[in-house]
């Protein structure tokens, strides 16, 4: 009799010790995690129900067109009947004040000792090859105003072969929004008929919605 209740008691306290066990490891796992939240307090956001952030969209970006290239281009995404889902973004190129190209690398460098001779430090010769080679420029500009007005201080310092102008012509760039496989397909096969504009993926943040976009 002595040794039943002995062995009921025995296996009481065994018993009551794996539960002391597991609910210490419990303790443990749950004040771990608190831990990790007190770390990144950043990582905890509260979502109401049906309230989940929207799938972010997916754009593309096409271009750049310049002169006619910006009609022919305007036309061919009205035929593939997109919607709203395109903006057209026009890209200024700015301006610059300069010397038309020299004809010789001497002819420029001559020129470049004038400029000093003169108070002008601040310029560079062209190098790249092309309608621009051994061309002196002397500043480039935002806008148009800031670009005439340095010209105006040139002329003062008896600078008289400088002229202004915008640095190159005006290009237009377009952006759809959600085309879907379909749509980006389309989109490609406008290659033949538009060789040099490139397609690619862009991020939307910077993109207006549909509804509040102007298309042109």
């Amino acid at each position: 009799m002595k040794l039943f209740l002995f062995l009921i008691l025995l296996f009481a306290n065994l018993l009551f010790g794996y539960f002391q066990y597991a609910k210490s490891r419990a303790d443990a796992g749950t004040g771990a995690q608190l831990e990790l939240l007190e770390i990144n307090p950043d990582k905890v956001k509260l979502v109401k129900d049906g309230a989940w952030p929207p799938h972010p969209a997916a754009c593309l970006e096409w271009g750049s067109f310049a002169g006619d290239d910006v009609a022919r281009a305007t036309a061919a995404l009205a035929k593939l009947q997109l919607g709203d889902n395109f903006t057209q973004r026009d890209n200024d190129p700015g301006y610059w004040v300069y010397i038309p190209p020299l004809k010789t690398r001497t002819d420029a460098e001559k020129k470049a000792s004038e400029l000093k001779a003169r108070g002008v430090t601040d310029f560079l010769i062209v190098q790249d090859e092309g309608p621009w080679q051994f061309a002196v420029s002397l500043g480039t500009f935002k806008t148009e105003d800031a670009a005439t007005s340095y010209l105006t201080q040139l002329r003062q310092k008896n600078v008289r072969s400088a002229l202004a102008g915008p640095r190159g012509a005006k290009t237009s760039t377009f952006v759809i929004r959600d085309p879907g496989d379909a749509g980006a397909a389309r989109l490609a096969g406008l290659k033949t008929d538009f060789p040099n504009a490139q397609l690619k993926a862009v991020a939307c943040a910077a993109v207006a919605p549909p509804a509040a976009a102007k298309n042109n």
